[in-house]
């Protein structure tokens, strides 16, 4: 199993909370284990599914904080990043949107493996006409959420962008398969 990089306790439970199930249904942690793996401390979360109650377990790498306390609430700063990001989004204010989502996802200070931020910091490049670099974001999205429909759409959309039209239209059909397997509430 391979280990997720984190750098925050907070962040393991929201990872956790974002992963779908193969039956649609989204995941809870149940159960929290440390381990020490071959290069260094792991978290180790038991999840159940909400939809069938199948169990999975995540396996993260804690290294860039296990046993310095100071940065054990660093989720609160890129949580409060993220938010001012989707503010600037919603302002239409690209570049500042862009500079936070950065952060957000940035290995030392942010978070490396939130879907999110990759997600809307790939749309935002996307929007200002940087559509290779959007699509490293996108695809970086959809590998860690890959039931993710509208993590599809986005990628289709910067991959048509790069004149990928083959690439995006899988991408436009593994979007339009996770939306009927996945109907919204």
């Amino acid at each position: 199993m391979e280990t997720i990089p984190v750098n925050s306790i907070e962040f393991e439970y929201v990872y956790v909370a974002n992963q779908r199930c193969a039956c649609g249904g989204y995941y809870t942690a149940v159960r929290q284990e440390l381990r020490r793996g071959p290069s260094g401390p792991v978290d180790r979360l038991i999840a159940r599914c909400e939809g069938c109650g199948d169990e999975r377990a995540f396996e993260f790498d804690i290294r860039s904080f296990f046993g310095q306390w100071e940065k054990y609430g660093r989720f609160r700063r890129t949580d409060e990043r993220f938010r001012d990001a989707i503010a600037h989004l919603r302002a239409g204010r690209l570049a500042e949107a862009e500079a936070a989502l950065r952060q957000v996802v940035d290995a030392e200070e942010g978070e490396p493996a939130f879907a999110w931020g990759h997600y809307h910091l790939g749309c935002v490049l996307l929007l200002e006409g940087h559509a290779e670099e959007a699509r490293f974001y996108l695809e970086r999205a959809a590998a860690i959420q890959p039931l993710e429909p509208d993590i599809h759409e986005a990628l289709a959309r910067a991959l048509e962008a790069t004149g990928e039209e083959e690439a995006a239209l899988g991408h436009r059909r593994e979007s339009a398969a996770l939306k009927e397997q996945f109907p919204a509430e």
